[in-house]
């Protein structure tokens, strides 16, 4: 999976219908909503291999790219892009196997 930039990861969220959030979640992190479906996505400001996605579709959940010490959310696989991983989500191009 190709790597993509922050600037082109937050203009394809935008071609996607999303828009940057009036309330962030928190602080330290960039959050974008889609009002449509009531999803929205969280990017910490500081690094690209972590992401949250909030919302009722099946793919919601926390992602991380390499090793995790607390067994929650989803790992990326080894050797894909984060934030093309979100996009792949987002537009449907990439599924989880066993999601409602």
């Amino acid at each position: 999976m190709q790597a993509i930039t922050r600037r082109q990861f937050f203009a394809r969220l935008r071609s996607l219908g999303f828009s940057k959030a009036d309330f962030q979640l928190t602080r330290v992190g960039i959050t974008y909503t889609r009002e449509v479906d009531r999803v929205s996505v969280t990017v910490p400001k500081n690094h690209s291999k972590t992401f949250h996605i909030l919302g009722d579709v099946p793919f919601r959940g926390f992602y991380f790219q390499g090793r995790n010490s607390i067994p929650m959310g989803h790992q990326i696989p080894e050797g894909w892009d984060a934030l093309s991983t979100c996009v792949g989500l987002l537009n449907g191009s990439i599924t989880i196997s066993g999601a409602e």
